[in-house]
């Protein structure tokens, strides 16, 4: 006998308690079977089945909503349609711990692939006569114009050696230069290495030389670069209170309210977040086949999508939509502007 016959249904709520009558197969304060019937293995089998069905349905009806019809999910949800499609934020949340992971197990897939020349401990000269030149691969980042001299990544120089330590390719240089030092002597502290390589002794370059020794390898750009893209989902999940604050300012309307434009924003970036986990798996088999997917969604892709997302669910005329997605990227630029200055400074605190 299944628990839902009228027999095993009491007066109240076994729940929250609440009065029921005899006709109503569930309570009407909280939701719950009402049943009195001990539950089985058969009848927990059942209801487990039941439920995931329940939630599959819901996530597979998003899934083919977000891919044929953009915008269209978020509208419904907005509208009502709630046991129709999954929670936007529950579905983003979702799919970002799922990209992170996916973003990590690629990183760690592409260093294990890479085969990088094994690193040779830096020659031991006499303390008088260090050969603070000494190069161990062609691995050129900047030659100086004037005297024509190439400045290797896997060398160590003097302070005194570069003519404007400030440029970007001597700031790397100097990055390598205290990982290759520190390489040879880790026994010396920052202080007494910055000491001997020429370099005052002051809080930036002791924080340069401490975070020198984070580093893997030294690609010193390709290393903190990978680092601040997988920390770009982290970011966009933290900015997307914000970004809703654009969506509504570009289509104000009393019909929507802010909850409305956050939902239209989370499923935006759920669709985004899905295909960048496609393209991340992609990734594992041609690493340039995925890099050019990424380049042309961004450039392409997504824009359109956003645009027919836009239209959906704002159900503007064509022109009106146009002119407010342009609209849109004229107030993202200050905003993307300030969040990967926000980012960068973050991930390099922390690095």
């Amino acid at each position: 006998m299944s628990r839902k016959d009228i027999k095993y249904r009491g007066t109240q709520c076994i729940n929250c308690e609440t009065p029921l009558d005899v006709s109503e197969k569930y309570c009407h304060a909280c939701g719950q079977l009402n049943s009195t019937k001990k539950l089985t293995i058969k009848d927990f089998i059942e209801e487990f089945f039941a439920n995931f069905y329940a939630y599959d349905s819901r996530l597979r009806n998003t899934f083919i909503t977000l891919f044929t019809h953009p915008g269209i999910a978020a509208r419904e949800f907005s509208e009502g349609k709630r046991h129709h499609h999954a929670n936007p934020f529950r579905l983003f949340l979702s799919i970002s711990i799922i990209l992170f992971i996916v973003m990590d197990i690629g990183t760690r897939f592409n260093n294990n692939s890479s085969k990088e020349k094994p690193e040779t401990e830096l020659t031991k000269n006499d303390s008088t006569k260090t050969d603070y030149n000494k190069i161990y691969d062609t691995g050129v980042i900047e030659v100086d114009k004037k005297t024509g001299k190439e400045f290797h990544r896997d060398s160590i120089y003097k302070a005194n050696e570069f003519n404007n330590p400030e440029n970007l390719g001597h700031l790397t240089l100097r990055i390598t230069t205290f990982r290759n030092y520190n390489l040879k002597n880790p026994q010396e502290n920052p202080e007494v290495a910055l000491k001997k390589l020429g370099y005052e002794n002051n809080k930036i370059n002791r924080y340069i030389y401490e975070k020198s020794q984070n580093l893997k390898s030294n690609d010193v750009l390709r290393e903190v670069g990978d680092y601040i893209l997988g920390k770009l989902p982290f970011l966009i999940f933290l900015s997307i209170p914000f970004i809703a604050i654009i969506f509504w300012i570009a289509f104000y309307d009393k019909k929507f309210n802010y909850t409305d434009h956050l939902v239209f924003s989370y499923s935006f970036y759920s669709f985004m977040f899905i295909c960048l986990i496609i393209f991340e798996i992609i990734s594992f088999f041609s690493e340039d086949f995925s890099l050019f997917l990424v380049g042309t969604s961004f450039f392409i892709l997504f824009p359109i999508y956003l645009y027919k997302s836009l239209r959906n669910f704002y159900q503007n005329s064509r022109w009106k939509t146009i002119f407010k997605f342009l609209l849109l990227n004229i107030l993202f630029i200050p905003i993307s502007l300030l969040a990967v200055f926000v980012l960068m400074a973050v991930s390099i605190i922390l690095f």
